[in-house]
């Protein structure tokens, strides 16, 4: 099984983090062939282990085309290039997947959280400090949705500035869909939209404690 369709069956299971994620990985990518004794061997349980061999072909076809595409990226916890400020948490993303430059993420980041029902100050001052902010080349990052994410995303494109926006779904489909627009000028201005989760999967609630913790 190759390194990629390992690292993209962990995602598929759900709630593995950090080393134990990371070492599993290695652990599997080890074997020439992969059954339920070398999945449970590594430290999945055997429900883990069943949902690890049950991820269906078309989600792993349809993820592997993805990443086919130029500006298309997945970052496993061990590659050189992933974000050193997320291996700095305990339970940090085994994986991620990335909609962008890479590169931005290893920028000076300013992470910006508000309410979706925001204040005429609200988004008046939100606005303001991002824009100062991201003209003196701070990167931006925030989550996409509406409200206080989206000014913080608008304030730093439209000063020609970085940003990122952390997503608590899969990137297949963006969400809201108003913001697919905003997506893609934040990735034409040197950003990124980043997630954790596999590509399909809807937003969920647990999903968004998970995605404030990296973000």
């Amino acid at each position: 099984m190759a390194r990629t369709e390992i690292w993209l069956r962990l995602m598929y299971v759900g709630d593995l983090y950090g080393e134990a994620m990371l070492n599993m990985a290695n652990s599997l990518i080890r074997q020439p062939q992969i059954n339920r004794t070398h999945l449970q061997e590594a430290g999945l349980t055997a429900r883990q282990a069943e949902r690890f061999l049950q991820l269906p072909a078309g989600v792993l076809d349809e993820t592997l085309r993805w990443l086919e595409l130029p500006q298309h990226h997945f970052l496993c916890a061990d590659s050189e290039i992933y974000p050193p400020q997320l291996r700095a948490i305990d339970d940090y993303p085994g994986a991620i997947f990335i909609d962008g430059d890479p590169a931005c993420l290893h920028t000076c980041q300013l992470a910006v959280v508000g309410s979706r029902s925001h204040s005429w100050y609200g988004e008046r001052w939100g606005r303001l400090l991002c824009e100062s902010l991201a003209k003196s080349g701070l990167t931006i990052t925030s989550g996409l949705a509406r409200g206080i994410d989206g000014v913080a995303h608008i304030a730093a494109v439209s000063m020609g500035g970085k940003s990122v926006a952390v997503l608590g779904k899969g990137l297949a489909k963006i969400f809201p869909r108003p913001h697919g627009v905003l997506a893609g000028n934040l990735i034409a201005t040197g950003g990124a939209v980043v997630s954790e989760f596999p590509l399909s999967p809807p937003p969920l609630p647990h999903s968004f404690p998970r995605m404030s913790r990296i973000r």
